[in-house]
């Protein structure tokens, strides 16, 4: 358990909520899926916390996630109603390590990926310390079989946000508090405003609804580097045959525009309609910016990915979802307000 904040010296309190900071991103990015939203709803967290009087906070953590959690709650119900109407697939803001595959991830939202934290501890004891994969350890009794829990890895991939995404903003939020970062249905309730049962059952509708949806990929960061960088080099070369050898036949490819830019406004399902989309869409980059155009591999939410640059601006990034040594799902952001964040280019070229 977090220790009560020290106040008892000038900025104190602002020094104990920065050593939350990356940790409330990592759980609000989880929630909305957004970057920009995720600095909002955690600065307005500081602001709350700033009127409040510090010495009625026992666990500075368990509060300000419970504070944190609300936040996300209520602005997930309200930006439900504008993703009914948005144009095209809707994807979540892609966090980019701009050290490239393998890096360290030198910059803010790359934390948010990285942030393994620790969730408060339950009822049952236990408690949210962390193994060295990442995930966060059970909570005794209160938590759901290992092999059906959702961990803090998967959690952060492109394809499992869209996953998340069509869950009810209180499933999702109840289902990432409960089995990413190890909140015991007691404090989960304190966000969602139902019982611990209700909150209990929301977490299992949740958790069978992401396990039917079944988003794999393979656990090697080298592995799904090297079918990238085939994928890569058989996209960039125009050479089909081998771009669908390294496309699942079933796979999916979504691309969020926002109705900004032009893109397929539903998923394109099948290899052969993939990859000859997927042509097109370098060959018409190419008639449009010439050498100009560069390919750069990046990891995208922990995954292997793909960042293209006209020059010096940034066009799209890819995340690729790598499965049995094949991609399983592709997803390209190219609505420029969902790139913003992304101001440091990565390294290569």
């Amino acid at each position: 358990m977090t220790d009560r904040p020290d106040v008892g010296g000038p900025g104190a309190l602002a020094e104990a909520f920065e050593a939350e900071r990356g940790y409330l991103r990592a759980v609000a990015y989880r929630i909305l899926g957004s970057v920009t939203d995720t600095e909002d709803i955690v600065q307005d967290a500081w602001l709350r916390l700033a009127r409040t009087d510090p010495a009625a906070i026992e666990d500075l953590r368990g509060w300000l996630t419970v504070v944190v959690g609300r936040l996300c709650l209520d602005h997930l119900r309200s930006a439900r109603v504008r993703r009914e109407t948005y144009v095209g697939p809707w994807l979540p803001e892609p966090l980019v390590d701009p050290s490239g595959p393998g890096g360290s991830g030198g910059s803010a939202v790359a934390g948010v990926a990285a942030h393994t934290g620790r969730g408060r501890p339950g009822p049952a004891g236990g408690g949210g310390a962390t193994g060295p994969a990442g995930e966060v350890t059970a909570v005794a009794a209160e938590r759901a079989d290992p092999a059906d829990r959702v961990t803090l890895a998967e959690s952060v991939s492109m394809a499992m946000l869209v996953v998340l995404e069509s869950l009810s903003p209180a499933e999702r939020t109840a289902l990432i508090l409960h089995d990413v970062f190890g909140f015991g249905f007691e404090e989960v309730a304190e966000v969602t405003g139902r019982s611990p049962a209700a909150s209990r059952q929301l977490a299992s509708r949740a958790r069978r609804h992401v396990r039917e949806r079944a988003v794999r990929f393979d656990p090697d960061p080298a592995q799904r580097r090297g079918v990238a960088d085939a994928f890569l080099a058989a996209a960039a070369g125009g050479d089909l045959a081998a771009l669908l050898r390294v496309l699942d036949p079933d796979v999916v490819l979504r691309s969020d525009g926002g109705g900004v830019v032009r893109a397929a406004l539903r998923p394109i399902d099948g290899a052969d309609k993939v990859a000859r989309f997927l042509h097109g869409l370098i060959e018409k980059g190419r008639r449009q910016y010439g050498t100009a155009v560069r390919f750069v591999p990046v990891e995208v939410n922990g995954g292997a990915g793909i960042a293209t640059y006209a020059g010096p601006r940034l066009v799209n990034v890819v995340a690729l979802t790598v499965w049995r040594g094949l991609v399983t799902e592709i997803d390209v952001v190219v609505n420029p307000a969902k790139l913003r964040h992304l101001t440091q280019p990565p390294h290569g070229g």
